[in-house]
């Protein structure tokens, strides 16, 4: 069974619905929300962002449409890491509903780098915070 690191749980709103399914924008929206209570819990990636000159970069894969969720009570958004590179890593984000007509998740992903805002260039994250990210993975406990 695969563990998350990150486990938010949205009520389903009138709001959040759109046709037959979740509006597009709130998928987007939980995505993002996941993506950055990950990143909350990541202080040595924190102090590396957090320099003068540097930003966060995202670079989201397709987000699945908000119809393949159908009209569920609720959603359950997970977020880990699944892949780390020396300037990057790859976010994996499950979606999964319940209480409606369609119980089967989809999954989303975000490539996360830290650039230097005057060229654009990807900044070395370094062994600190790859070991960061391990042990968070190491640690993750929730089942989604």
């Amino acid at each position: 069974m695969t563990r998350w690191v990150v486990l938010l749980e949205h009520a389903v709103t009138d709001g959040d619905a759109a046709g037959t399914g979740i509006d597009d924008a709130t998928v987007e929206r939980w995505i993002a929300e996941v993506r950055d209570a990950y990143l909350e819990q990541c202080a040595a990636l924190g102090r590396l962002v957090a320099t003068p000159g540097l930003e966060w970069e995202f670079r989201p894969g397709p987000v699945p449409p908000g119809a393949m969720l159908g009209r569920p009570e609720g959603v359950a958004v997970s977020a880990s890491v699944k892949e780390f590179r020396p300037s990057s890593f790859t976010l994996s984000v499950r979606l999964r509903p319940w209480g409606g007509d369609v119980e089967t998740p989809v999954n989303a992903t975000c490539v996360v780098r830290v650039r230097e805002v005057a060229t654009g260039e990807a900044r070395e994250l370094g062994d600190g915070i790859r070991d960061e990210l391990i042990g968070l993975e190491q640690g993750a406990r929730h089942a989604n």
